[in-house]
Parts: C-alpha cells; sequence; structure tokens
C-alpha cells in the first residue's frame, strides 16, 4: 500500500513536469520577431531570428521551418541584428546590445560590432565563445529544461522514478541558475530510497571578465545517508580558465556553512564551518552532444579531517529540435559522517527531456 501511495505521488509529479515542458516552450513571452539576417559564406542570405550561440554553432528560428536550425558559426559572413544579446568573449568579458558586422576582407572573418546606447565595441568574430538572447523583461531571460524517467519490474514489484529540472536566468553582468533532481526506488521486498537535490547559484563577472564572484546553495535529502535535509550555504571567487566554442572550464574557491538533520540518531542536528573548492568543465561535441563534470570538495574547519566530496557528471543527447535525452551520474562522500551513517551514496539516472 505504502508503495502504491509513493508511486501515485510520483506519477503525479511526472504528470506535472512534463505538462510544464510541453506548454512552457510554446509561450509567447519566449517569442521575438523573425527579422534577424545572416549572409552565408556561400551568398545565401537567411532572414530569422538569431537565438543562441552555443559551442561553435549558431541557433536560428525560421518562419517556414520547425524547430530551430543550427548553423556553423565559421560559415557566417555577416550578422545583423537590432535586437538585445548578451555577448561572452573568450576572456570572459560580456557585452550587451544589437549585433551588426564590420565589412573586412572577403577571406577573413568580420569583426562584430555591438552598440549599447551611445557607446559600441568591436569584437573579432572567431574570439566570440557565446551569445545569448537578453530583454528588459525579466520572463523573457529566462532558459531551462526538463526531464523525466521511470522503469518497473515485475519480479520484485520494483519502481524506480527520476526527475531533473533546471532553470537560468542571464544579465550582462550577473546569471543565476538553479537545479532540481529527484529519484525515488521502491520496492516490496527492500526499503524504499528517496533521494531530492536542490542546489542553486549566482555569479558575478567582476571588472576583469575571467574572474567572478559567486554564491551557492543546496538542499539534500537522501534516505541512504539517513539525512532528513543537508543546507548548505557559502560563496567565493573563482576564475574562467577556458571558455572556447568548443569547451569551457573554471575553478572556484570559498567557504561554506552546512546544518545537517539526520533522521535516526541523537543528537539529530550537526553544523560545521567548511571550506569550499569546485570545478565545472563542460564539452560539446557533434552538435548534438554535450559532456558536463562538476566536482566540489568541502574540507571542514570546525571538525578537523572531515571531508565531503560532491560530484556531478552527465551526458545530454539531442535527439530532434529541443528533445534530447539524459543520462546522469551523482556521487556523495563524507569521509567522517558525524552520526554513524553511511558514508557514501551515489547512482545514475537516464531520462527524456525538453529545453525551452
Amino acid at each position: 500500500m505504502m508503495i502504491s501511495k509513493i508511486v501515485k505521488r510520483k506519477v503525479s509529479v511526472l504528470l506535472f513536469f512534463w505538462f510544464w515542458a510541453v506548454t512552457l516552450p510554446d509561450s509567447p513571452l519566449a517569442a521575438r520577431p523573425s527579422v534577424d539576417v545572416l549572409l552565408l559564406k556561400n551568398g545565401d542570405k537567411l532572414t530569422c531570428e538569431i537565438k543562441k550561440l552555443d559551442h561553435g554553432y549558431l541557433y536560428v528560428g525560421l518562419d517556414y521551418v520547425d524547430g530551430t536550425v543550427q548553423v556553423d558559426w565559421t560559415k557566417i559572413a555577416s550578422i545583423e541584428s537590432s535586437q538585445l544579446f548578451v555577448v561572452t568573449d573568450e576572456k570572459g568579458d560580456v557585452f550587451v546590445g544589437p549585433l551588426s558586422s564590420l565589412k573586412t576582407a572577403p577571406s577573413t572573418d568580420p569583426d562584430i560590432r555591438i552598440r549599447h546606447g551611445q557607446s559600441e565595441v568591436t569584437i573579432q568574430k572567431s574570439a566570440i565563445s557565446s551569445i545569448q538572447q537578453t530583454e528588459q523583461k525579466f520572463w523573457h531571460n529566462l532558459h531551462g529544461a526538463v526531464s523525466a524517467g521511470s522503469n518497473f519490474t515485475k519480479s520484485d514489484n520494483q519502481s524506480q522514478f527520476s526527475t531533473n529540472a533546471n532553470l537560468d536566468y542571464v544579465k550582462q553582468y550577473w546569471s543565476a541558475s538553479t537545479e532540481f533532481q529527484s529519484s525515488f526506488n521502491g520496492s516490496v521486498s527492500a526499503p524504499s530510497a528517496l533521494r531530492r537535490d536542490l542546489s542553486a547559484s549566482v555569479m558575478r563577472i567582476l571588472n576583469r571578465g575571467n574572474y567572478f564572484a559567486t554564491g551557492i546553495a543546496d538542499f539534500l535529502r537522501s534516505d541512504e545517508q539517513q539525512l532528513a535535509i543537508r543546507t548548505t550555504l557559502g560563496g567565493g571567487l573563482g576564475r574562467i580558465l577556458v571558455n572556447r566554442e568548443r569547451s569551457r572550464l573554471y575553478v572556484l574557491a570559498g567557504a561554506a556553512w552546512t546544518r545537517e538533520h539526520y533522521t535516526t540518531t541523537s543528537p539529530p542536528y550537526f553544523n560545521s564551518a567548511e571550506g569550499l573548492v569546485g570545478t565545472r568543465l563542460e564539452y560539446f561535441r557533434f552538435k548534438t552532444t554535450n559532456y558536463y563534470v562538476m566536482l566540489s570538495a568541502y574540507p571542514s574547519m570546525s571538525d578537523p579531517g572531515r571531508l565531503r566530496f560532491d560530484g556531478k557528471t552527465g551526458v545530454k543527447y539531442e535527439i530532434v529540435k529541443n528533445l534530447y535525452i539524459n543520462f546522469s551520474f551523482y556521487m556523495n562522500y563524507d569521509s567522517r559522517p558525524p552520526r554513524a551513517t553511511t558514508k557514501s551514496d551515489y547512482g545514475g539516472t537516464s531520462s527524456l527531456g525538453w529545453s525551452f
């Protein structure tokens, strides 16, 4: 009976996520007129909506094509748009404004001019690593994805569910992101296991574009580690080491505060001051495949000798349009838990999702 109730609750959550995924991408809030102009090096001209430049490909929408079209950034001879974009170069410098190309020799890539008010800046086209849409209204700057997966085996009446949702907000010097991950395993022959992880971060680019300040928050529930909730709040400084078309790498260091609530121990609460060292690597290949690895280490300052470690990695493969399949793996490790609980928890999920 307990398994049946949990399954029904999980199914309702899955239906909610799928409803969000299907309806939100069609929202008129995200629509822009298809008035941007691209001239390709082979002479073709496209009147379109420029959506983003990501990992060496410019994503555009065409009135006569369902979905987005990926255009090789190196094949573009000129670009013209009166819309607002956030443009980031390889150094991490960020600029906002409409885009236009400066005329150069036919054998060379044109420079891109970005106008903002009465000022303008010129960047080499090959030095631009990303372009994102931006608007004055808050809702127009949101981007994200949602995915869900499930599995059932008759032999032991075992059910498995996983959900994942992320939302990003991008402005000129600020960016924020949040991600929710949930997994559930239930069986009549073994205790059920629930894991939920809600994380959020905010980043502020400093005057020198390859440095940034960041703040993080994480809320983890793990039945495997007997954690009712682990709250982690922290911040620090970081540096962007690589910011190219097909790869991105940054590192950060700082401090964090953690409060843990255990379910089967007494006293149930434990507070800890910790250091923070982290890194994130993204790599893009074959236009449709995105790899990422994120690692964080928390050496305790109030309990010397204790070390916590969080790791996430995944592969995202676009099937068609904005529909993708996602494979991910997570791991949590605690060298010396303050209570007599399991030191580690790890697992993997596969899911089908939609990005917007």
